[in-house]
């Protein structure tokens, strides 16, 4: 990736980031290329920051003021269920690359219902919604990007709520450690059984299971 840096030894800096972001935005749009000046001014009204582990950026009850763009690390989103005690359920996690927020919360300008959380230090480029759109009106290819990964947020969302109704869980276990290899190797088991709609002892369960056959 353009511009990774490791954020583990501090050399993460705000101009690799937004190197990264630059490269992720142009290689959305394309073959659409955004002006160079709309581009400077976006790229000045970002924000960059460096997470620790178990930092937010987003809580439950706040507005979505920003996109953000995870330059290196991890975050999860989660919601706490109020039908179990408040217990937290994870609904994504999200890697290099990766441009998120509470979809609805940022386009409806409501309190989101998610929580934000770094599983690992992280880099993370902020777009302001004001930054964006004034993006937006200054620039196709930036009002474009904005689009595109609002649409993925809720695609997302969408293809997860699916699997989870349609997967038995090994399928589902399956198709996560499939799918998102690293991702698998990085985040802890309990997590992992949360975003699946597991117990840790399910999978637990189902793990044993597997590795029992592919012996």
């Amino acid at each position: 990736m353009v511009g990774r840096t490791n954020t583990e030894t501090g050399k993460v800096t705000r101009e690799t980031a937004l190197a990264a972001f630059s490269h992720r935005l142009k290689t959305a749009v394309a073959p659409l290329l955004p002006c160079a000046d709309a581009m400077e001014r976006l790229l000045l009204g970002v924000r960059h920051r460096v997470l620790s582990k178990g930092d937010h950026i987003l809580r439950a009850g706040t507005v979505a003021d920003e996109l953000f763009f995870v330059h290196q690390g991890l975050l999860r989103y989660y919601f706490n269920d109020p039908n179990d005690g408040g217990l937290e359920r994870t609904g994504q996690f999200f890697d290099e690359g990766i441009v998120v927020t509470d979809a609805e919360s940022f386009l409806a300008r409501v309190p989101a219902e998610q929580n934000f959380e770094a599983l690992e230090t992280s880099s993370i480029v902020g777009l302001p919604r004001t930054v964006l759109n004034a993006g937006y009106d200054a620039d196709h290819a930036i009002e474009r990007f904005g689009r595109l990964m609002l649409e993925e947020a809720l695609i997302g969302s969408q293809r997860r709520a699916s699997r989870l109704l349609t997967l038995q869980p090994e399928d589902r276990y399956r198709r996560f450690v499939e799918t998102r290899p690293e991702v698998a190797r990085r985040v802890p088991q309990y997590l992992i059984a949360s975003y699946l709609g597991l117990t840790p002892e399910s999978l637990s369960r189902i793990r044993r299971r597997i590795a029992g056959r592919d012996d």
